[in-house]
């Protein structure tokens, strides 16, 4: 949870101390919609959920989000989050590099394991250009000496590390940019209006449940991490062969 302790000035006004807001400025820039992360051309597999008939309205779509990518995001991804950001924080690059073979792995679709490859690869360059940072140099180089892509999770944990995000927020904000990128593709898929989604959005990250979502995560070990929807993943292997498509995952 961000907190801020206000300090009085001289004028006797509220002014917020700038140790709290190093990192909210990169933070907000880095999952606003005109930062280009690439997500505005996957649907990552909701395009063919559609197709399918499994997500036809605003509620099919509010139950698909809270019933099987939120539970999906505690698991998996938000672990694997925390184990990126601490390898980072340690600079152990060895083990950031067996954290990405993991999550390659657990991508089991080409499509969603090469929209998590190519995302991150287009985050890290723009860490590179934006922040210089050396850390992320070093395990682009790392990766490109054992041939490997860096996936989207990591790319994330060196971003954060270098705006130096707390651990919490960089999680929240995971959780938003995934269930935002889902409405924003179900603007086309299912012409559902900009209130219709942020609607829907709001209930997935209210405070009690995203809370929640974190705490649980927390508890997941190294061992435990996982989640398999063999739905989603035959939606996303049939995609690949659609006659016709508006986004490439």
């Amino acid at each position: 949870m961000l907190t801020c302790n206000p300090v009085m000035n001289s004028d006797n006004e509220y002014q917020l101390a700038p140790k709290h807001l190093q990192w909210l400025g990169g933070l907000l820039q880095t999952t606003d919609t005109l930062f280009p992360s690439g997500g505005y051309a996957h649907s990552y597999g909701l395009e063919e959920m559609v197709a399918l008939g499994r997500v036809k309205s605003k509620e099919d779509l509010e139950d698909f989000l809270m019933q099987e990518i939120l539970p999906s995001l505690g698991k998996l991804e938000l672990p694997y989050l925390r184990y990126s950001v601490k390898a980072v924080e340690t600079n152990d690059l060895e083990e950031l590099v067996k954290i990405n073979e993991e999550i390659s792995a657990w991508k089991l679709t080409r499509e969603i394991r090469d929209a998590g490859s190519s995302q991150g690869a287009q985050l890290l360059r723009m860490i590179l250009e934006i922040y210089q940072c050396p850390i992320s140099k070093k395990c682009k180089q790392l990766l490109q000496d054992r041939g490997e892509q860096c996936q989207q999770i990591i790319a994330t944990a060196l971003l954060r590390n270098a705006q130096k995000t707390p651990l919490a927020s960089s999680m929240i904000a995971w959780v938003y940019q995934v269930i935002s990128n889902f409405c924003s593709a179900s603007v086309k898929l299912l012409r559902l209006g900009e209130l219709a989604c942020q609607k829907i959005i709001h209930r997935c990250i209210s405070g009690e449940k995203v809370q929640r979502l974190l705490a649980n995560s927390l508890e997941v070990k190294r061992e435990d991490a996982g989640f398999f929807n063999p739905v989603l993943d035959l939606a996303s292997a049939r995609h690949e062969l659609a006659f016709s498509r508006l986004f490439i995952s």
